[in-house]
């Protein structure tokens, strides 16, 4: 009888010790992940403070540029809408690349080209007309990160 309650009292603490490592293990991936989702939401919101803030200051100076050596010019931000499939998509000049692919979606196609110091790309989306064939619906225009022109077709 002392044996079998000695193997008894063994595998129950067996038993209590792998999961309390697996409830361990869990939460220490678990709060690995919220931290990770963290950093990139604070990214982003910084990324979407900075475009905000961008807008209301061309808003409020629209037109106007400062020709202090210590300020860069305002910009004039041009903001306009697009149909897509997804519904309406709001975007403006100057916005950055990464927040038009988050409205737009992945490009069908993409170039590359630099002039000097800048860097142009141009994305293009497309839309199905037929069965095997595709026309250009929008393209977009960046200059160094920021977009410069919206053509829609």
């Amino acid at each position: 009888m002392n044996t079998f309650l000695k193997i008894a009292i063994g595998f129950v603490s067996g038993i209590i010790c792998t999961i309390l490592g697996l409830y361990i293990i869990g939460m220490m991936q678990n709060s690995e992940e919220l931290q990770l989702r963290e950093e990139v939401r604070i990214s982003a919101l910084k990324s979407l403070k900075n475009c905000l803030d961008n807008t209301e200051e061309s808003e409020i100076t629209e037109g106007l540029e400062i020709t202090n050596e210590d300020e860069s010019p305002k910009r004039n931000i041009q903001s306009f809408e697009l149909s897509t499939k997804k519904g309406i998509v709001k975007l403006h000049t100057y916005m950055p690349k990464d927040s038009v692919k988050m409205r737009m979606g992945r490009p069908h196609t993409t170039s590359i080209r630099t002039y000097g110091d800048d860097v142009h790309e141009k994305w293009e989306y497309e839309k199905k007309v037929y069965d095997d064939m595709y026309t250009t619906e929008f393209s977009f225009e960046f200059v160094n990160g920021e977009l410069k022109s919206v053509y829609q077709y």
